[in-house]
C-alpha cells in the first residue's frame, strides 16, 4: 500500500524518486548490447562474457531493448516480460557483473513498416488499437524494470509520426510512473527533437544521436570536432528550455567513408581509409562530448554478445572501437570532463 501511495505522489509531482543503486551525477559510459532475433542471448553465458569484457573497457552501463511486434492494422504483439525467462536472467547477470541497465523497449517493425519513424495508421480505430496495445506493453516492461531495480527506462523511440497524439503519450508516462520509480526518457531521433511535446513530463531528453557532422567524405578530426558545435548548441538550448539534462540513447558509426554525412547508414567497408574515418568520428565524440555538463551519458550502438552473429555494421567489438573505449573510459589519463 505504501508503494502505491509513493508512486501516486511521484506521478503527481511529475518526477521520479531517487533510483536504487544509481549515482545520477556520474556520466553513463554505455554500450547497447544488441541481439539476433528477439533477445534470448541476453540471458545466456555469452551475455556474462560480454559484460565482463565491456567492464575492462570502462563501460559501466549497458542498454538492452526487449521487443514487441507491430502490424499494419495497429496490433501490438508482445509477451509479459517476466514470462520470457531470459530477460530476468539478463537483469540478474547485469547485477552480478556490477553493470547498470538502461531498459529501452523497441517495436519490431520488420515486415510492416520501413522503419520506426514510418509507423502510422489510416483511421482512428487503428490508432486506438495501437496505443491501447503499446501502453499495455510498455507498462508491463516498466513494471518489470521496477521489480529488478533498473535505473533508467525509455518509454519509446523514433516514433515521430505518433507524436501528434500527445494525450496518449502523456497517459503512457502517467501509467509508467505509477509502477516505476526510476528515471524516464523518450529516445527521439536527432532531427525530431523539437517535435516531442512532452519533454516536460520525462526526466531526461533522450537523443538518437546520428547527427551529420560534415558534408565531406573522409573528413579530418578537426572538421568532425567542429561539426559537433551546432547540434550541441541546439541540444543545450533545448535542455535549458525544459530544465532537463540529455542522454545520447544511441550513437554510433559504421566503417564507411560516408559515415560523417550519414551516420545512421549501415556499411561494412573494411578498407583502411574507412576504418580510419570511423576511428576519427569515435575519437571526436569521446573527446568532445565529455566536456558537456548537460550531457549525462552516451550509449554506443552496438555490441552483439556472440562474435560474427549479426554484428557486422556498427560493430563495437572491432579493434578500433575497443581501443578507443579503453583509452577514453578506462585508460590513463581518463577522458576529460
Amino acid at each position: 500500500m505504501l508503494q502505491v501511495h509513493v508512486a501516486a505522489l511521484i506521478a503527481a509531482l511529475g518526477t521520479s524518486a531517487p533510483t536504487r543503486g544509481a549515482d545520477h551525477d556520474r556520466f553513463m559510459h554505455g554500450v547497447v548490447v544488441s541481439c539476433p532475433g528477439y533477445g534470448r542471448i541476453w540471458g545466456s553465458e555469452a551475455m556474462t562474457e560480454a559484460l565482463r569484457k565491456l567492464r575492462t573497457l570502462g563501460v559501466d552501463w549497458v542498454q538492452i531493448h526487449p521487443y514487441a511486434g507491430v502490424r499494419r492494422n495497429g496490433t501490438i504483439r508482445w509477451r509479459p516480460a517476466a514470462s520470457t525467462g531470459y530477460l530476468s536472467r539478463a537483469a540478474q547477470i547485469a547485477k552480478d557483473e556490477g553493470v547498470q541497465l538502461f531498459w529501452k523497449p523497441h517495436l519490431a517493425y520488420w515486415g510492416s513498416f520501413e522503419w520506426r519513424g514510418a509507423i502510422t495508421f489510416d483511421d482512428p480505430a487503428q490508432w486506438r488499437r495501437f496505443f491501447d496495445g503499446y501502453r499495455a506493453f510498455i507498462v508491463d516492461q516498466a513494471r518489470f524494470a521496477e521489480a529488478h531495480g533498473i535505473p533508467l527506462f525509455s518509454i519509446g523511440l523514433e516514433y515521430h509520426q505518433t507524436l501528434g497524439h500527445e494525450s496518449d503519450w502523456r497517459r503512457i508516462i502517467k501509467e509508467v510512473r505509477q509502477v516505476y520509480r526510476g528515471r524516464i526518457t523518450y529516445s527521439a531521433n536527432w532531427d525530431r527533437l523539437k517535435e516531442v511535446p512532452f519533454w516536460d513530463a520525462v526526466d531526461l531528453i533522450g537523443v538518437q544521436a546520428y547527427f551529420p557532422l560534415s558534408e565531406s567524405t573522409n573528413p579530418s578530426l578537426a572538421e568532425i570536432r567542429k561539426g559537433w558545435a551546432r547540434p550541441l548548441a541546439e541540444l543545450n538550448t533545448l535542455s535549458t528550455k525544459y530544465g532537463k539534462p540529455y542522454v545520447f540513447s544511441e550513437i554510433g558509426y559504421s566503417r564507411s567513408l560516408d559515415a560523417a554525412r550519414k551516420p545512421w547508414a549501415p556499411d561494412t567497408d573494411s578498407s583502411d581509409a574507412a576504418i580510419a574515418n570511423r576511428r576519427r568520428l569515435m575519437e571526436a565524440a569521446l573527446s568532445r562530448l565529455a566536456k558537456e555538463d548537460r550531457l549525462k551519458g552516451i550509449f554506443w550502438w552496438k555490441w552483439v554478445p556472440r562474435a560474427g552473429y549479426g554484428d557486422r555494421d556498427f560493430d563495437m567489438r572491432s579493434p578500433e572501437a575497443t581501443a578507443l573505449l579503453k583509452r577514453y573510459w578506462s585508460g590513463d589519463p581518463p577522458a576529460p570532463r
